[in-house]
């Protein structure tokens, strides 16, 4: 079975459970493939990162095999403005910053092979990718969000390289194998910073700013200074993360 994500946001969760802590969300367009199926809930893998979780089977939309694999082998614009308006059978909700569009074209987009939506966007207004972590600025910290109503710190960091056309993994510990290393003197900004607990795992990214800052989501998506030591916050007078390694992408 094959699915795709036709609501603003759908909740993925670690275990089948609305209990369950939230691991990611996915987003209006997201591709998706069932891997286990229980009473109630979906245990999907995620096309665009291979992520895995679980979601309420209420709010799959199935898709053929065949629309599937026409999604993958086609680029699909992302919305790159805070939200717009998508219409189906004469009834409107919003979709927002970062959602695909499958298979745009001419005010539509499709859901399924019979499943046509009408939508507000324009595919001007590219941003650099500075600009468009900015998008998100002082949107609140949510463990597993995606959006600018509530975004963890590598969700941050995907969704803005998704944005610029970069495919970026899920979490930090799995953002920091990409790339290659530079020192922290050399860095330029859209650089990625890492910064590990006591045991040396990967555990904050943020992505570096000009002037020694660092942009990234701690509470809320924040701007803060970076040194060697890691990311001082201002309104606390203290180290918040430990630096650990700094990764260009670009």
């Amino acid at each position: 079975m094959y699915g795709i994500c036709s609501l603003s946001i759908i909740p993925v969760r670690t275990e089948p459970s609305d209990k369950s802590e939230l691991c990611t969300q996915l987003l209006f367009g997201d591709l998706y493939l069932i891997i286990e199926e229980q009473e109630k809930w979906l245990k999907i893998k995620i096309a665009y990162d291979g992520y895995e979780g679980w979601i309420d089977k209420i709010q799959h939309t199935e898709v053929s095999k065949r629309f599937f694999n026409d999604y993958l082998t086609k680029s699909h614009p992302v919305l790159n403005k805070f939200s717009t308006l998508a219409t189906i059978q004469n009834n409107f909700f919003p979709i927002l910053l970062g959602s695909v569009l499958p298979f745009y074209s001419d005010g539509k987009l499709w859901l399924g092979e019979e499943t046509p939506v009408k939508v507000e966007f324009s595919q001007g207004n590219e941003r650099s990718l500075i600009d468009t972590a900015f998008l998100y600025y002082n949107a609140p910290y949510l463990w597993g969000g995606k959006t600018p109503y509530g975004i963890d710190c590598s969700g941050l960091v995907q969704q803005v390289f998704k944005l610029n056309g970069i495919k970026m993994l899920r979490d930090a510990s799995e953002q920091v194998n990409a790339g290659v290393e530079v020192f922290l003197d050399d860095t330029i900004p859209g650089d990625l910073a890492f910064f590990s607990n006591d045991k040396g795992k990967i555990v904050h990214v943020g992505i570096i700013l000009p002037n020694e800052k660092i942009i990234h989501a701690h509470g809320k998506v924040r701007v803060d200074q970076l040194d060697q030591v890691g990311i001082f916050n201002s309104d606390r007078n203290e180290y918040s993360h430990k630096l650990s390694v700094v990764k260009r992408i670009l």
